[in-house]
């Protein structure tokens, strides 16, 4: 929780320094977000591991192979790293670079996917 307010606190410190600072200067303003984001992100490593470690706990517990688990890991990664670079892409006024973002890696998070796609495919053609 104390991660939470840390990060909260400073992301909203560094908007309203980006919103001031873009009145006088666009181009830095992006730049103080893009490194507050940057910043802000190894907050967020706090709380990825503990993430991590519940989902090698869910794994041991149900006995099911790390080859399922890692691809959703996966696949959550993505989606956070394409949506922040897509938001980035939006706030420096380029809708189009934000739109392919969202595109890529709607289609990493799909090549993520595969082996969970793989293992479905091999259970039902075992049960055939």
């Amino acid at each position: 929780m104390d991660a939470v307010i840390r990060v909260s606190a400073a992301a909203v410190c560094a908007a309203l320094a980006s919103l001031l600072l873009r009145k006088s200067n666009a181009e830095l303003a992006l730049c103080l977000a893009l490194a507050a984001g940057s910043v802000l992100l190894l907050f967020v490593f706090e709380l990825a591991g503990g993430v991590i470690d519940a989902a090698r706990r869910a794994q041991s517990l149900t006995g099911l192979s790390p080859a399922l688990f890692a691809p959703v890991l996966k696949c959550v990664a993505v989606g956070i790293i394409c949506s922040l670079a897509a938001e980035a892409c939006r706030d420096s006024g380029s809708s189009l670079l934000a739109n392919a973002v969202d595109l890529a890696g709607a289609a990493a998070a799909l090549f993520c996917a595969l082996p969970l796609l793989s293992a479905l495919l091999d259970t039902v053609e075992a049960v055939s």
